[in-house]
């Protein structure tokens, strides 16, 4: 009876004890004093039934609100950091390496428009390869304006399956217009035409090559050539002079 009545008194005075270390300790330093109290609750037996409680449960508010002002500081910074140094990085692409940053656009843009040839059987001529090779090799001569082609074609095959026995000969004709194109100085005024005349020149000479060489079929190549003539005339009818203003 006397070892009950020692333990009831104990826990009547450990809370006692445990709220007067917290207030001693709370005014040398906060962190103990949490601690202290911590220690108290644990004393008085009122934390045995919860002490798989998560340790995030017992943060002080205080710690909470800094670790959220530090998330927020670091996506705030993250939000303003990259896009301005990719920016950053596009305008220093684009002054010093201007054509280079060019062609690739041009590049993407005729590996794009040939994307739709995996899902038809019937060969047809609307891609942007002849008006991204015309553009660039005006602009940058007749290096660049022969990558639009020489890259976009092989590219382009891998992703369509076409038959890469006919790439020689694309890659032949693409070359020739690239090399008039950046010889002739054209001017903006003058692109439709000079367009439209390399896009058949194009066609008859790598078309003939296919039928010659290879034997294609003649309504293959009719079809192809009407619908690659008619396409690029739109599109530098549209687009050409405005381009060329603008990339100058």
């Amino acid at each position: 009876m006397g070892d009950l009545t020692t333990a009831l008194m104990i826990l009547q005075v450990a809370p006692m004890f445990g709220w007067l270390i917290d207030v001693v300790l709370r005014g040398i330093n906060p962190r103990n004093a949490r601690a202290s109290s911590t220690s108290a609750i644990n004393l008085t037996g009122r934390d045995c039934l919860s002490s798989s409680r998560k340790p995030a449960e017992v943060r002080n508010y205080q710690d909470i609100k800094a670790d959220s002002l530090v998330h927020n500081l670091t996506f705030n910074k993250n939000i303003v950091f990259y896009p301005v140094i990719i920016a950053g990085a596009m305008i220093l692409l684009g002054i010093f390496f201007r054509p280079l940053l060019v062609t690739a656009g041009f590049i993407a843009a005729a590996v794009i428009s040939r994307m739709y040839q995996k899902h038809l059987r019937l060969q047809l001529g609307i891609d942007l390869a002849v008006f991204g090779t015309v553009l660039c090799a005006v602009l940058f001569g007749p290096l660049m304006g022969a990558l639009v082609g020489l890259l976009a074609y092989p590219i382009s095959i891998v992703y369509t399956h076409e038959e890469a026995r006919y790439l020689p000969v694309a890659l032949l004709g693409i070359a020739v217009v690239a090399v008039i194109a950046g010889t002739a100085n054209l001017s903006p005024a003058h692109i439709v035409l000079w367009g439209v005349g390399l896009t058949v020149l194009y066609d008859v000479l790598t078309g003939g090559i296919y039928y010659c060489v290879y034997r294609a079929p003649v309504i293959g190549g009719i079809i192809f050539s009407v619908t690659h003539i008619w396409f690029n005339y739109i599109v530098f009818s549209c687009l050409g002079e405005w381009v060329l203003n603008i990339l100058a």
